[in-house]
């Protein structure tokens, strides 16, 4: 190797080296940059939560949102919990609780469940001929009551 390629090749390194150095630099200085920001915002958000807080607490705000929430959930459940008993016909302590009201309120027993390719849920009861489906405003009280009583059920079980 000439003489003249060994200055090119030494200068290349040192040149290699100094950038790597620079760019370690620059990096350090902004992932620092990036912290103070991001602690700053943290401090910001944290003092907009608090006077958020503080305005709800001021205003008797919050026991309404608890309970809002509340309420919320547990329709939420409800409807999972009425969609086990109904659409998908589950077999749990609860649902066989639930049957049993309806059994207790309407004297006989009764079966929810949507015939292939229709969106209307049906209710049958039994009759001598066999299961027979429901008057409408009959389905409207059972199903309003089902699903009070399914309500009522899983608030029980809620905190």
């Amino acid at each position: 190797m000439n003489a003249f390629a060994q200055l090119h090749m030494q200068s290349s390194l040192n040149g290699c080296y100094v950038d790597m150095q620079s760019n370690a630099a620059l990096s350090a200085t902004s992932r620092k940059t990036g912290l103070n920001q991001y602690k700053r915002q943290l401090a910001e958000t944290r003092a907009v939560l608090f006077q958020k807080r503080a305005m709800q607490m001021i205003s008797g705000d919050e026991s309404q949102q608890a309970e809002a929430r509340r309420e919320s959930v547990l329709k939420r459940v409800t409807r999972e919990f009425w969609t086990n008993f109904v659409v998908r016909g589950e077999d749990t302590a609860m649902l066989r609780h639930l049957q049993s009201k309806l059994r207790e309120e309407f004297g006989q027993d009764l079966q929810f469940y949507y015939p292939p390719g229709d969106v209307q849920m049906s209710i049958l009861r039994d009759k001598e001929n066999g299961p027979e489906p429901v008057e409408p405003h009959i389905h409207a009280a059972i199903v309003n009551r089902a699903w009070q009583l399914a309500r009522d059920l899983v608030a029980s079980h809620m905190l």
